[in-house]
């Protein structure tokens, strides 16, 4: 590392430090006015936020590594007017319960949305997953798929994980214990937030400050850090070759969406989707980054509006 380079990290890491640990009290934005009222699903003794809204054929949506409903607020309702849509806070996120119990992996994950799909009787469903939602997804897929087939008909993949490929920065941060301990409770939930957005946006004047309080506040509630980093150490499956080669066998439709400009999960990865699930259409949103569904919004929604139909 040069000389440079070794100073520009130290006073980067001195300003997280010197931020500051103020955390949002109350949130700025309230998730009803989107959702609907919110309801718990009851997952081996754990509660499981979610919100349902809409009458037709079903549609759930899986939101990413950090995230939680409030991704989906530009969806959803345009996707209730012809749908039963069931938004789900991962467990650890949102609102969900986040339990020391090590258990959040992306398959534990696929574990309670299959628990969440066989409990509702949802057949016919379309799962619309982002980031690592979308990994969720695809395992959820193929939990299903042998002993319950009716259960998932489509896929929309946005931005998803799904292979190999380098971390982001903020997940490399929460993987490293002492650094994602310490760091995690001395620096503003707020900052951490804004930073992570302006990397996983490509035009930040798209970033609003309700967005950076509203994930500060999730970040802020009892138990979320430690969810963060249980997260980030499982978050690439230890069988992820095996699971990358049961691609080629998806038999359902399945719409990939990916944002050009996405620095993190590369849109070469979104190619190798297309490459490997047979009959999959990629789209990619020009000048969007990682999050299609909150920078470029109204693109988003037709696509996938169009694809359901």
């Amino acid at each position: 590392m040069s000389a440079m380079r070794a100073t520009s990290l130290f006073l980067w890491c001195a300003a997280l430090l010197l931020a500051g640990c103020a955390g949002i009290n109350t949130p700025v934005v309230k998730l009803e006015q989107y959702f609907g009222e919110p309801q718990t699903f009851d997952y081996q003794g754990l509660k499981i936020n979610y919100y349902e809204a809409g009458q037709g054929p079903p549609v759930m949506l899986l939101h990413g590594f950090g995230a939680c409903a409030y991704t989906w607020r530009h969806l959803a309702p345009p996707l209730a007017q012809a749908h039963r849509v069931y938004v789900i806070d991962l467990k650890g996120f949102g609102y969900s319960d986040k339990p020391a119990d090590g258990k959040y992996a992306v398959a534990d994950q696929a574990e309670m949305v299959a628990a969440f799909i066989q409990a509702r009787d949802l057949k016919d469903l379309a799962v619309v997953g982002h980031s690592m939602g979308g990994a969720v997804a695809l395992i959820t897929y193929f939990k299903l798929r042998e002993s319950d087939p009716a259960r998932i008909n489509k896929l929309v993949l946005i931005d998803s994980a799904g292979y190999r490929q380098k971390m982001p920065w903020f997940i490399r941060f929460a993987r490293m214990p002492l650094v994602g301990r310490v760091g995690g409770r001395l620096l503003s939930p707020r900052l951490i937030s804004y930073l992570v957005l302006r990397r996983c946006y490509h035009n930040d004047d798209k970033i609003t400050d309700a967005q950076i309080d509203t994930y500060a506040y999730f970040s802020s509630l009892p138990g979320a850090r430690e969810a963060v980093m249980a997260t980030a150490r499982q978050l690439v499956p230890d069988d992820i070759d095996a699971l990358t080669a049961q691609y080629k066998t998806i038999r359902v439709p399945v719409l990939v969406i990916w944002g050009a400009e996405d620095k993190v999960v590369p849109l070469e990865v979104g190619k190798k989707f297309e490459r490997d699930i047979p009959g999959a259409k990629l789209v990619i949103l020009p000048q969007c980054g990682h999050i299609p569904p909150e920078e470029e919004e109204q693109a988003t929604t037709r696509l996938v509006v169009d694809f359901l139909q």
